[in-house]
């Protein structure tokens, strides 16, 4: 009795083989699309330069925890290039933080306790943001434009009930 040896493959092992080729193909296309979609749905890239989202983080919190939006704080006016805030810390003390967009890409954050300066931080190279001008204890709207003129930002801030 002679014994052949199979060389290469089968139509149908190559049929399935491709079949699976073609759904694994078609899974990347696909994602691949969604992902560059999204890119252009939102500009910003918030993981690549972090200093939009611990801008947008800070905000958050002074806005969530804020007591009171004064019309203004010494030599600051709220307007759409600044926000004011009046916040109680977790140590009981108030502040006041005020928070400065009138210098394109950059956002500026000032923290008072009484009348002293107590704290600054800046972020550079971010979109430029807007507060809008309806700033109630019902919600405050931040907008951002990025550099091509898109709308990147645009969040509402609700500040927390206190008691």
């Amino acid at each position: 009795m002679v014994r052949r040896r199979r060389n290469g493959y089968t139509l149908l092992e190559i049929v399935v083989t491709m079949a699976l080729f073609g759904v694994f193909l078609f899974i990347l296309v696909t994602l691949t699309s969604e992902m560059r979609r999204n890119e252009k749905k939102w500009p910003v890239n918030f993981f690549s330069h972090p200093d939009v989202g611990s801008a947008l983080a800070r905000m958050r919190r002074d806005i969530e925890d804020s007591t009171a939006l004064p019309d203004n704080f010494g030599a600051y006016t709220r307007s759409p290039m600044t926000l004011i805030t009046y916040t109680i810390n977790q140590d009981g003390t108030a502040e006041t933080v005020v928070w400065d967009f009138s210098k394109p890409t950059e956002v500026h954050r000032k923290a008072f306790k009484a009348t002293l300066l107590t704290s600054e931080w800046m972020a550079r190279d971010v979109p430029i943001f807007v507060c809008a001008q309806e700033t109630t204890l019902s919600g405050v709207r931040i907008t951002a434009i990025d550099k091509e003129g898109k709308l990147a930002i645009d969040e509402v801030f609700v500040p927390r009930p206190h008691s």
